[in-house]
């Protein structure tokens, strides 16, 4: 592995630790054996390592969904790409449930993701850029995924007619929760999954047509 591409593996390692502000060049030099002035032959500041990190991980998330589009829209007549492609094929909660844990696992188990999630986790109580950031990734963009979906559904008569934003919220709130409670304590893995998959059952229940 190149230079850079080590430093900037490292730095995530440690933005992750440490958030953004506690991280000093000389923290990302040290584990790797090189000087802090070395990191300044591949990099002008901590400024560019971290945007170039988030980057990568929002290409690495557009990609993800790209394949989740795809995935999803196979046999739909409607051929847009997004959250609403392939609403037929959610024609049970067994099928919302196996969309709303492709977003969990992938989140969890995916390990660039893992760490820029701790980064940003731990870096908005240290800036406010960072926290609209991180309100942004984790809470705005799956409650716009969502608003899509379900707009989607209704729109096929598949789902009752309601506040859209109003059912993103109802429906993400839980879904987040217990995505972190999963993250913070592996123990409870088990746990946590099937509360998610119950809370996703009875909303779609609540929620269907038919």
């Amino acid at each position: 592995m190149k230079t850079k591409d080590l430093v900037l593996e490292e730095a995530l390692k440690q933005f992750s630790e440490k958030g953004y502000a506690g991280t000093s060049m000389s923290d990302i030099a040290k584990p790797l054996g090189i000087s802090k002035a070395a990191l300044y032959k591949h990099f002008e500041s901590k400024q560019q390592i971290f945007d170039i990190i988030i980057e990568e991980s929002e290409k690495r998330f557009k990609e993800f969904l790209a394949e989740l589009s795809t995935h999803f829209s196979r046999g739909d007549s409607d051929k847009t790409a997004g959250a609403g492609s392939g609403v037929s094929e959610i024609a049970t909660g067994d099928d919302l449930c196996e969309r709303v844990f492709s977003f969990v696992k992938f989140s969890l188990s995916d390990p660039y993701s893992v760490r820029v999630r701790h980064m940003l986790t731990m870096s908005q109580f240290q800036s406010k850029e960072l926290a609209e950031m991180y309100s942004k990734r984790y809470v705005e963009t799956m409650l716009d995924y969502y608003g899509e979906l379900f707009e989607g559904l209704m729109e096929k008569g598949l789902m009752k007619r309601g506040d859209i934003r109003h059912l993103a919220l109802m429906f993400y709130a839980p879904v987040i929760m217990y995505t972190g409670i999963w993250d913070r304590e592996p123990g409870r893995a088990k746990e946590c999954e099937e509360a998610i998959r119950k809370h996703v059952l009875i909303f779609y229940s609540l929620t269907k047509t038919k």
